[in-house]
């Protein structure tokens, strides 16, 4: 059954009544077809300028992908130039990555990112196992998506936009096309572009959607069907790799795809008809993913279309038909809409008035674009959703916010793992795989059970009942037990005299405050039951020991990113108190202090870092209660956890050159310098006996965490080699 019985029978609109009104003089109806091709999409914008240059009317629009999305923006009303501005106000290399701002993540999925590398998860829901439908959510495709088409909001039959549209999808169980002309105008474009397996189909009138560029790139059928007489086509679908240019099994299913959507347009291009028009822009060397070459994009389609200036100058009319067309338009685009009431339509399990509270949009003001993105952003970084975002919508003669904030229905609880691995070749390794299980949805206040599992050099197991207490869920209690283990070694010059475990099962009740999502106020209760056995060499003295104490902590994470920081500020200070009174073997008080920040200038980054710790009761303060230090980053040259002491101190500054991406793998390359030492007594603490150490490295940001190769040396004459996967500049 062809695709098109799922339009309206006002889908065959009357081309001469449509005359008959046009203050122009009789002429033939212009349909305008913009083909899918990524970012060479960006070339319909200089074929609208020219168009509107030379005076030629445009009576239908039909897009595909990113042809649907210019397509649908210049049927809303907005001018070539203004499109233009909205593509150069979106951060293209950020669109399709879902956190590509750590900023807006909750301070409890921050919390995730010390722990767990790999943002990859299996999602668990009533049907079992799941994985994600698409390398990405989409998150900030729909809010660029939003932000681009939210003045045609308001208009849910394309049949009364300023130009009539359409836009066209796949229908994924069957692989016809399918065509959109009403509903959300944003949902249209976002469904018309769902790039296969990279972003999560749509669902509209009960349909899955993917990209329509699979079944009809150059919809030519469907703008003759909407009444078009005369067609102008703009294709910038990606020309064919010679066979010099296919070297890997990625250039092969890119080429096969190319194959499969070529032949389908080709098609529709050998229907053209004598007066019709075809554009295809140049650039055959930027490809379908060079988003952020728009504006050479923009010009190529400039160009292009003015080589086909004659054909189109048939279709010009005069000064003032065309201004009478303009002006018979109707005025649809609603740039700074009033709103006047705001509606959550919330299918999470989260109460509507979590999500209230950080809308921040007042009653009776325009839209403020920017703040309500930045809202949406944080309810998003919430992480219970699998996309937040927004429409402005008409009802009873008042035009209001709609809030949708959709379920995340393929993961309802999910499990991630993380690697760690830390090598001082020839010296010792540590291994750890590590698996962790969320269900984030326990009650509508976030509440959340989290098990943890390691297994390797170090094994651990934790539960964790985490509970925010209030809306804004900034009032949090947690409850959290299990056992843990940590080697440390003993190294006379640069080989292992003994390796000693120490074991703790332990229980920890705190509470807290957050505040901006970056900082958290807490204290709470801890009794650690352990033991030391040896693993290798000397047995210790003190097998046994219990730890019981209070604690205080004051934390601070606004850093873009732990792995390579680029920006932002890091600081952690926190006292403990050791009472006998409470069940301990000793009374000790200790205080760490470890501030950090990072600044980038273009490809150079500066990160530093300061550690400041020290104990009460150093003469008799055990061996489990030792601050542990060493490795790389941590006096480089030194083997991990080598550096035991009541007291420790380090100043760090490391300086790193981004060199480029392979695959979408950042690739740096830089050196650290550092100055410090654990010392034994208060009174030896000066400038005197700082140990001085430094590494050069390369390394990459992976989807497993951290991967750094690197050589480290002390003035001490120490070395060490290492490779390191999943280990950050911070050791929190």
């Amino acid at each position: 059954m062809s695709c098109f019985c799922k339009m309206a029978s006002s889908e065959n609109l009357d081309a001469s009544s449509a005359q008959a009104n046009d203050p122009a003089q009789k002429r033939p109806r212009i349909g305008l077809v913009l083909s899918g091709g990524g970012a060479r999409g960006f070339a319909h914008i200089g074929v609208l300028k020219l168009l509107e240059e030379n005076n030629i009317p445009i009576d239908y629009i039909v897009g595909t992908s990113m042809g649907s999305i210019i397509g649908g923006l210049y049927a809303i009303g907005l001018t070539p130039e203004e499109i233009e501005i909205g593509v150069q106000g979106i951060a293209w290399d950020k669109v399709f990555s879902d956190f590509a701002n750590r900023d807006y993540k909750s301070y409890r999925r921050k919390q995730d990112d010390y722990e767990f590398f790999s943002m990859h998860r299996i999602g668990i829901n009533n049907d079992g196992i799941q994985i994600s439908p698409g390398l990405i959510e989409g998150q900030q495709v729909e809010l660029a998506l939003d932000r681009l088409a939210y003045p045609g909001f308001h208009i849910h039959d394309y049949d009364q936009l300023r130009i009539p549209f359409r836009a066209v999808a796949t229908n994924i169980e069957n692989g016809e096309p399918f065509i959109i002309k009403t509903g959300n105008l944003a949902r249209a474009m976002r469904a018309s572009m769902s790039i296969p397996g990279a972003l999560p189909p749509i669902t509209i009138d009960g349909t899955l959607l993917v990209d329509g560029g699979i079944a009809n790139n150059v919809p030519i059928d469907v703008v003759r069907k909407m009444g078009a007489d005369v067609i102008i086509v703009v294709d910038v679908s990606a020309p064919l790799d010679k066979k010099e240019d296919i070297k890997s099994g990625l250039d092969v299913t890119g080429q096969l795809t190319t194959i499969l959507t070529r032949r389908i347009a080709d098609i529709q291009i050998k229907t053209m008809k004598g007066n019709d028009v075809l554009i295809i822009p140049g650039a055959k060397e930027i490809s379908s993913s060079d988003f952020e070459k728009h504006p050479e994009l923009i010009q190529a389609g400039y160009i292009s279309a003015t080589e086909q200036i004659e054909n189109l100058k048939k279709l010009s009319l005069s000064y003032e038909a065309y201004s009478s067309y303009i002006s018979a338009l109707p005025k649809v685009a609603i740039k700074q809409p009033i709103i006047e009431f705001i509606e959550i339509k919330n299918k999470t399990a989260l109460r509507d008035d979590v999500i209230r509270v950080r809308i921040h949009q007042k009653i009776g003001e325009p839209l403020d674009i920017a703040q309500l993105e930045e809202d949406i952003s944080y309810i998003y970084g919430l992480d219970y959703s699998g996309s937040v975002v927004y429409s402005v919508e008409q009802r009873d003669e008042k035009r209001g916010l709609i809030i949708y904030v959709r379920d995340r229905e393929w993961a309802h609880s999910y499990i991630q793992f993380g690697l760690d691995i830390e090598s001082a070749f020839e010296v010792i390794s540590i291994t750890n795989f590590s698996a962790s299980y969320n269900k984030n949805n326990l009650n509508d206040l976030a509440g959340e059970f989290r098990a943890v599992g390691v297994l390797g050099s170090e094994p651990k197991l934790t539960a964790e009942l985490y509970q925010p207490i209030n809306i804004k869920l900034d009032t949090f209690v947690s409850l959290k037990t299990g056992f843990k283990t940590e080697i440390v070694p003993t190294l006379i010059g640069n080989h292992i005299e003994s390796i000693q475990r120490i074991n703790r099962t332990f229980i920890t009740l705190s509470a807290g405050q957050l505040f901006l999502q970056n900082t958290s106020l807490s204290l709470g209760l801890s009794y650690n039951d352990g033991s030391i056995n040896s693993v290798a060499g000397l047995k210790v003295l003190q097998p046994d020991f219990v730890e019981s104490y209070y604690f205080v902590k004051l934390f601070h994470d606004s850093l873009d990113n732990l792995s390579f920081p680029n920006r932002g500020f890091f600081s952690s200070l926190r006292y403990t108190a050791n009472r006998e009174d409470l069940g301990a073997d000793l009374n000790y008080e200790q205080i760490r202090l470890d501030i950090s920040g990072a600044t980038t200038f273009e490809r150079y980054t500066i990160f530093a870092r300061a550690v400041a710790e020290t104990s009460s009761n150093e003469d008799n303060i055990p061996l489990n209660a030792l601050f542990i230090h060493g490795g790389l980053f941590e006096l480089s040259g030194t083997v991990r956890n080598e550096l035991l002491s009541p007291h420790f101190g380090m100043l760090e500054a490391a300086f790193y050159r981004r060199l480029g991406d392979i695959t979408f793998l950042p690739i740096y390359t830089g050196f650290s310098l550092e100055a410090g030492n654990a010392w034994d007594n208060k009174a030896d603490i000066h400038s005197d006996n700082l140990r001085y150490a430094g590494s050069i490295f390369i390394g990459a940001d992976t989807f497993m965490g951290p991967l750094y190769f690197s050589i480290g040396a002390t003035d001490r004459g120490e070395r060490a080699v290492y490779l390191n996967i999943g280990k950050t500049f911070l050791n929190n």
